[in-house]
């Protein structure tokens, strides 16, 4: 048994890491895996508490049954979380498994949390919930109506009314998925000034200033600068589930390297096998997926700037 832990434990810290798809659990550590990570969301470090929840969210688009409803509870526990990433992280992962992996009877306890959440102590957490309440209750009108799972992905909803502190300028992404989509990079940097215009307090731009009026600009208006670049690092199939991965760089106005964060996201047809046709669309969906993930991981560094 201690041996399995051990294994277990080696496989979690190589999939923060990013080694997990090269070294992938056998099936037998799977449920190790799982009582693993959930130990993890009661430590005391609150970004082992927000790995831990991205991780069981990989786990959970594959999982059904007993499996999906042990990790859906554990994600859903930490909506209530004390620490306000924490939080935010638990409702953008719930919002992803209900687009792709929950039933209509897990809904309507989500949708009354999320409510609840409106009233959060923390902006980002209040906005995130406010924005993905119509999608869940949309969702839960399409299970009950018996129509199929589309693609969920969401609209590109309301910017942060919150003035900007930061001031973020996204360059141009690379593409290593070896997926041979023309459009593929594109879309990672079209979601990504999507997800951090609903960041509160980001102001996003698609250009790179010149070096000099970066510099007043941040002055005059009292921001902090901070230049973007990364690539899709992979895009890979296990079966109707697609996953993706996503690097981003983070540099200061002076653009030298500040962090360097990474985002996981999966999606997956919800029944029956994944067709050659319907490929393109649920790795656009995985794509979206990791890199709110990425941006998720961005904002738990601006809020410690």
């Amino acid at each position: 048994m201690q041996a399995g832990i051990l294994r277990t434990r080696l496989w979690y810290c190589l999939a923060v890491l990013g080694i997990g798809a090269a070294v992938a659990p056998p099936a037998r550590a799977v449920d190790e895996r799982v009582s693993y990570l959930i130990e993890q969301l009661e430590e005391l470090n609150y970004r082992v508490r927000v790995q831990a929840v991205e991780s069981l969210e990989q786990i959970a688009v594959t999982a059904s049954g007993n499996d999906l409803q042990t990790i859906v509870a554990a994600i859903v526990a930490r909506l209530d979380d004390t620490n306000a990433l924490v939080r935010y992280t638990a409702a953008s992962t719930m919002l992803g498994l209900a687009r792709s992996s929950l039933h209509a009877a897990d809904l309507p306890p989500l949708i009354e949390k999320f409510e609840k959440l409106k009233q959060d102590s923390d902006a980002d957490v209040r906005r995130l919930v406010t924005e993905g309440l119509p999608s869940l209750q949309a969702r839960l009108e399409q299970l009950r109506g018996g129509s199929g799972s589309g693609s969920g992905s969401g609209g590109s909803g309301s910017s942060s009314s919150q003035p900007p502190r930061f001031y973020v300028a996204v360059g141009q992404l690379g593409d290593g998925s070896g997926v041979g989509r023309d459009d593929f990079a594109a879309l990672a940097r079209q979601f990504l000034l999507e997800e951090l215009g609903r960041a509160a307090g980001v102001e996003p731009h698609g250009e790179i200033p010149a070096a000099q009026a970066f510099r007043e600009e941040l002055q005059r208006r009292n921001l902090i600068g901070f230049v973007l670049q990364g690539s899709i690092v992979s895009v890979t199939r296990t079966d109707n589930v697609i996953s993706a991965v996503v690097s981003l760089l983070v540099l200061d106005q002076d653009q030298n390297l500040r962090v360097m964060l990474r985002g996981n996201g999966s999606a997956q047809r919800r029944s029956g096998t994944l067709t050659d046709a319907e490929v393109p669309s649920v790795q656009t969906d995985a794509l979206r997926a990791a890199v709110r993930a990425a941006v998720g991981s961005l904002i738990g560094y601006l809020r410690e700037q």
